[in-house]
């Protein structure tokens, strides 16, 4: 079943081309255009919900800034504490043993800082996997 789903550009009147991928769109304003862009850096503030998962949300427009530089939406800095210099860095690559083809090693993978959800993909047969 393919879902159509439309929604609204976050930044302009018209609907999103890029399903909803902020981040390196083509039609986000620049940083210093967008409402907090001008503001001082504040310190990000780290939530962890009711399954222990963390994550960072902006302090300005309280939404999920998809970087840790400066927040997508709203362009607010951020002051880099001990844990988002630690999430700055890339995630381990590991392998484990594909569940579909029976390759030894052939899922690389890697786990999520925030709720250590797997996300991987088999180099034998393709398997692309969330768990």
């Amino acid at each position: 079943m393919d879902l159509d789903i439309k929604l609204k550009c976050h930044w302009h009147d018209f609907i999103c081309e890029n399903n909803m991928m902020c981040e390196k769109c083509k039609h986000q304003p620049a940083d210093e255009d967008k409402p907090n862009g001008k503001n001082e850096a504040l310190p990000i503030n780290w939530e962890t919900d009711f399954e222990d998962s963390v994550a960072p949300y902006c302090p300005s427009c309280c939404e999920m800034p998809y970087n840790l530089q400066r927040c997508v939406f709203c362009g607010q800095k951020f002051i880099q504490d001990e844990r988002a210099k630690e999430w700055s860095k890339p995630p381990e690559i590991k392998y484990m043993d594909c569940f579909i083809c029976g390759g030894k090693n052939t899922i690389e993978y890697t786990e999520a800082r925030s709720n250590g959800h797997k996300h991987g993909k088999c180099n034998a047969c393709g398997l692309i996997f969330m768990e």
